[in-house]
């Protein structure tokens, strides 16, 4: 029989590089499970996309990194054709890895190789953020750029706490920023600090965002925090961090298939921890897609 053709692309400097002392151990498995292995090591986020659109010739791409890198895979995958699109594996190596956690894969490298190897295919959606693809998380506003701004080094030895201390440091220099939707014939026109379109059932490693969240629901989950004086702000933000949402009549939330966004000044974005699209947004789902699980 046939093997199948496996391409494993990897980012050497994710998740204080633990891929590479296991490298060996990693081609073991996945060759043990029938599968040809050709391996790329990533140069750049943008060489990630560019080798996964260009993933005709094998039956399954496995990325090895956090959600960034997943974002990057996506994006390439996306301008193939269905019927040609590899199957996208994951092993999880970045700092939050968000879409491993919503798909339960498991932390270790070998065990995650393991499914890799002899997984099952799930379709799950992704989100569309004017021409670039989230699996995730699209947001702008307070904290939501912080992954952009730590430096890689600092993610490593840190993990999600460098996140939370870069975010800190925004705070003084922020400026709220007005938008406008329209959504079930309801007009919406408001101050706000944080705009979130979630897909995806964690956020930055926090798992109890968007709790009703789903990856099969052909929806996104809106999240808005409105300016509401710091005091009020930091403290509804602190209760969406933790999980309580606090004062939950003050949290526009809702779900929505496609959306476009107005803001009173170009505001940049996030898609998955990479920077993103500024506005105005049209914001919709996506094409599925099929990881392994």
């Amino acid at each position: 029989m046939k093997n199948k053709r496996l391409r494993l692309v990897y980012n050497p400097y994710a998740g204080r590089r633990k891929l590479t002392a296991q490298l060996d151990t990693v081609i073991r498995i996945f060759q043990e499970s029938g599968h040809e292995v050709s391996i790329h090591r990533a140069s750049s986020p943008e060489d990630i996309e560019q080798i996964a659109s260009q993933s005709l010739d094998v039956d399954r791409l496995v990325i090895a990194g956090g959600d960034g890198s997943i974002h990057q895979a996506v994006n390439g995958l996306l301008r193939i054709s269905a019927e040609k699109r590899p199957v996208l594996g994951i092993l999880p190596v970045g700092t939050a890895n968000d879409l491993a956690y919503a798909l339960h894969l498991p932390k270790s490298i070998p065990e995650a190789c393991k499914v890799i190897g002899k997984g099952n295919a799930f379709e799950m959606d992704t989100g569309k953020f004017n021409d670039r693809y989230f699996v995730n998380v699209a947001s702008a506003g307070l904290l939501t750029d912080v992954s952009q701004k730590v430096d890689t080094r600092v993610k490593n030895t840190l993990g999600q706490l460098a996140y939370f201390l870069k975010g800190i440091e925004t705070l003084p220099s922020f400026r709220p920023f007005h938008v406008e939707f329209e959504n079930a014939g309801k007009r919406y026109a408001e101050e706000v600090v944080l705009f979130m379109a979630v897909n995806g059932l964690s956020v930055g490693g926090l798992r109890q965002l968007v709790p009703r969240a789903s990856l099969t629901d052909g929806k996104l989950d809106i999240l808005i925090v409105p300016a509401a004086g710091w005091p009020e702000t930091l403290r509804l933000l602190l209760s969406i961090l933790t999980g309580e949402k606090a004062n939950p009549e003050k949290i526009v939330e809702f779900h929505t298939s496609e959306l476009t966004v107005l803001t009173d000044r170009p505001i940049h974005s996030d898609l998955d921890g990479e920077s993103g699209p500024e506005s105005t947004w049209h914001i919709q789902i996506g094409p599925k897609i099929s990881v392994i699980c």
